[in-house]
């Protein structure tokens, strides 16, 4: 499988003024290699368009976490200074196999997916189980109510392995490997799909909705293979290509003639007219649109995706359309944040794929804030994003006010700055702590902790500055199951 380096962009600090352990509303304006995780090959990564987290899994099989950890949906304590947590992780945190899983992972046992919501995640297994951590105050983490739950807990009670999760805003969605949905959480807008009464009165003016505590199936919906949550409402797609919607429906989210809100699945059966080699191959269910990726690599979009104009509040797609800006491209991947759409893809001439093509990445989203393209403006259309125009994109993720992507690790990559942009590093060679005045003596910088070595003072030492990636002994040893290397840099005398 594909692997390749983890870069962020946008929002990298809370907002949320609770929350004092960063500047809040910090945002990176260009992309920037997560330093914490610079030597790590990375396989995939996930967020959303509610969270202002992430996971990353290595091709090592290991299980990172990075961002606002403020119920514990990082898995690890959201306490301010404790040693491995905090209310925010700028520096991606490795999960421990035992100490932050309950029961602990068995050997053998990897985590191939996870799913993020907007303040508790879930996490699947190789063998089809389910581990939750973060706000459960409403049952969305499938376990008995409380306000938070870490480290990550095994949600039981499933008789069938899981074959796919997501995660709402305090909801989240399991399908199993015979082809049942199951739903947990808040039951607002109708979006757990059962059809029962979401809420009922507790006195004048007060509304108290139903919670979900433990996984119920969804029983109108079989041989599902996959399912979307966006912030209140679901996406879902069976073997044969057909899609289901429901949950909330303002501004016409769900694409299926109305907008009245759907306490039971629909059948878009606008969708299911395609002949069966065009309909639906993936699903997205974003905060206030859903997207739908064909068989022929097109991308179709219901709901509002803009501020305004077609698309907009006012003029929303209340059936799926395509998008004629993406007409000349093959989409092969689908990310949503809060105000922005992104898709990987690749040019075509003529309907047909252009030999030698790299994939790009296409964002849109006028109503982005911050910063979360690379770009300072903003953009109404599908536009390939320049600021990664020099790299190798292999994954993009969204999440609320961030941008993640997998970069493959070349010269290109190695030029981008980093965050956190400073660290506490020599500035003298940390062998012989000298710099050398005699000679014109290349310092070779760390990737990762940029503290400077003379090549002779290495062990062994080297006689020209190696090409590619080079961690020094210390940053090798605290990943030494990782083979990937950080980027190496030359930095002479000053």
């Amino acid at each position: 499988m594909a692997w390749g380096r983890v870069l962020l962009c946008g929002r990298v600090a809370s907002d949320e003024e609770p929350n004092q352990a960063v500047d809040a509303g910090y945002c990176l304006t260009t992309p920037h290699v997560l330093r914490s995780v610079s030597n790590v090959r990375m396989q995939r990564v996930f967020s959303s368009c509610v969270s202002d987290h992430a996971v990353f899994l290595s091709v090592q099989g290991d299980v990172y976490v990075y961002g606002c950890n403020t119920y514990g949906q990082c898995g690890v304590s959201p306490a301010a200074g404790s040693t491995q947590g905090g209310p925010w992780l700028s520096d991606a945190v490795k999960l421990d196999r035992q100490r932050d899983f309950v029961p602990s992972l068995a050997d053998g046992v990897s985590i191939e997916a996870a799913a993020t919501g907007f303040g508790h995640t879930l996490l699947l297994t190789s063998q089809g189980a389910v581990y939750a951590a973060g706000a459960n105050a409403q049952g969305q983490c499938g376990l008995a109510p409380r306000p938070s739950v870490y480290p990550f807990h095994r949600v039981e009670g499933l008789s069938d392995p899981v074959v796919d999760i997501s995660c709402g805003r305090a909801f989240s969605a399991l399908v199993t490997a015979g082809g049942h949905v199951y739903t947990m959480g808040s039951a607002e807008h109708g979006v757990l799909g059962t059809g029962l009464l979401s809420w009922h009165h507790r006195g004048p003016g007060q509304i108290e909705y139903r919670i979900q505590a433990e996984p119920v199936r969804v029983p109108s919906l079989q041989h599902i293979t996959r399912v979307s949550c966006g912030e209140d409402h679901m996406a879902a797609l069976d073997h044969d290509g057909q899609v289901y919607v429901w949950g909330r429906n303002e501004l016409a989210r769900l694409g299926c003639g109305t907008q009245r809100d759907q306490g039971r699945p629909v059948h878009l059966v606008q969708l299911d007219r395609k002949a069966k080699q065009e309909r639906a191959q993936a699903i997205l269910a974003g905060r206030t649109a859903t997207m739908v990726l064909d068989r022929e690599a097109r991308l179709w979009l219901a709901g509002s995706w803009r501020t305004a104009g077609d698309g907009g509040p006012g003029q929303t797609f209340i059936i799926y359309k395509p998008l004629e800006e993406l007409a000349e491209y093959d989409v092969h991947a689908m990310a949503a944040g809060a105000d922005t759409i992104q898709c990987l893809a690749t040019p075509t001439l003529d309907g047909q794929p252009i030999a030698g093509a790299r994939p790009m990445v296409l964002a849109w989203g006028d109503g982005a804030q911050h910063a979360e393209f690379g770009l300072m403006h903003r953009t109404a259309t599908p536009d390939m994003l320049a600021p990664l125009q020099p790299l190798a994109p292999i994954a993009v993720a969204a999440g609320r006010h961030t941008s993640f992507w997998l970069v493959a690790p070349d010269q290109a990559y190695s030029e981008l700055p980093r965050f956190p942009q400073t660290i506490e590093s020599s500035s003298t060679c940390l062998v012989c702590g000298q710099v050398n005045e005699d000679d014109e003596a290349t310092l070779l910088e760390c990737g990762r902790c940029e503290n400077p070595y003379h090549l002779s003072c290495l062990d062994p030492p080297l006689s020209t500055v190696p090409e590619g990636d080079w961690l020094c002994v210390s940053c090798r040893a605290a990943d030494e199951d990782e083979s990937g290397k950080s980027s190496a840099r030359k930095r002479r005398r000053l």
